[in-house]
């Protein structure tokens, strides 16, 4: 069921809704969030520049994140260079594990599989906080080495098929040393379950939708952001499953409302901010100033989301750069 975002879209509860779906009872539509954030990509030997976007990261993009309402309803995808410094890369690993945003893999077949190296690295941390297993929920969180990008519009079509999460699975599952930190398991049990959905589209059922939203390292996001997309996800793909708000804000009420215009779902939409806020380095103030900003024309990148139906084919959504989607 499409429920509020903070009971119903993480990986671990959605297992269990898979499990109760029988073929006498269709099974409901489901939200499948991606935050997909670069990290150094392309820039492994930069030391300097790394550790300033470490010093970001850790103030900016990190507490936006981890804060989100709907912390524990999205995978957080990082993706940094393969060859990334060490030190560097084992600073993010414990600033992400000290938030309490990682799941260690925990099963042995996880560790064989994530090779030596990965086992030698995850022996040097803690175990995993117990922020990991709150009753609201797991922030499934992973660091992948990758130069590709799933949503970016200059993404390398020769490695992947921006927008389709099945892919991005696929490719993560079947070269597991490319997974730096994160619990490989959920990721495969998230892949069987959409590819047995896949299989159970029917014309009659509303599709799951996917929702893809940037986040470069060195920027952040209002707290409510991810949770307002996936609450006009539901609006706009799914009408049924969407009235209003009650009291609480966020929240989606679960009754159907009969449509004096009939209504036709889109295949695939983009969303983005038109304000936000600017830091600068200012002589005359130690820590800098902001300035908030308004567009008219142009959306800023930080927060750019492509929703998609997932029936629908990846490859006819359009990739546009941050100021083109605003025509």
């Amino acid at each position: 069921t499409i429920r509020p975002p903070s009971q119903s879209l993480s990986v671990e509860r959605s297992r269990s809704t898979s499990r109760s779906t029988s073929p006498s009872r269709p099974r409901d539509p489901r939200l499948i969030h991606v935050l997909e954030t670069r990290f150094m990509q392309n820039q492994p030997d930069l030391l300097r520049l790394a550790r300033a976007r470490l010093r970001l990261f850790r103030t900016v993009c990190l507490p936006s994140v981890r804060r989100q309402t709907a912390w524990g309803d999205f995978l957080w995808i990082i993706r940094t260079d393969p060859a990334l410094d060490a030190a560097i890369r084992t600073e993010l690993i414990e600033m992400l594990r000290a938030s309490g945003s990682l799941v260690y893999a925990t099963t042995k077949e996880d560790e064989e599989e994530q090779g030596e190296e990965r086992e030698r690295e995850q022996t040097k941390q803690t175990k995993r906080s117990d922020n990991d297993n709150d009753k609201n929920g797991v922030g499934i969180t992973y660091l992948v080495g990758s130069n590709d990008n799933y949503i970016s519009a200059n993404a390398t079509l020769s490695n992947v098929r921006p927008f389709d999460v099945r892919h991005m699975l696929s490719a993560l599952t079947s070269h597991p040393p490319s997974v730096l930190a994160g619990k490989l398991s959920s990721l495969r049990e998230l892949l069987d379950e959409l590819t047995v959905a896949g299989t159970q589209n029917q014309p009659s059922h509303p599709p799951n939708v996917v929702l893809w939203t940037r986040l470069d390292a060195d920027d952040g996001l209002h707290v409510r952001y991810l949770e307002h997309l996936q609450s006009q996800a539901v609006r706009y793909f799914l009408p049924d499953y969407y009235s209003s708000f009650d009291s609480r804000p966020g929240r989606i009420l679960l009754r159907n409302d009969a449509r004096a215009v009939p209504y036709r779902p889109p295949r695939w939409t983009y969303w983005c901010a038109g304000t936000n806020v600017d830091w600068f380095l200012d002589a005359r103030r130690s820590r800098g100033a902001v300035y908030p900003v308004e567009h008219t024309n142009v959306c800023v990148t930080p927060g750019v989301t492509v929703a998609l139906a997932d029936d629908a084919d990846p490859g006819t959504v359009p990739r546009l750069d941050h100021d083109v989607i605003v025509s």
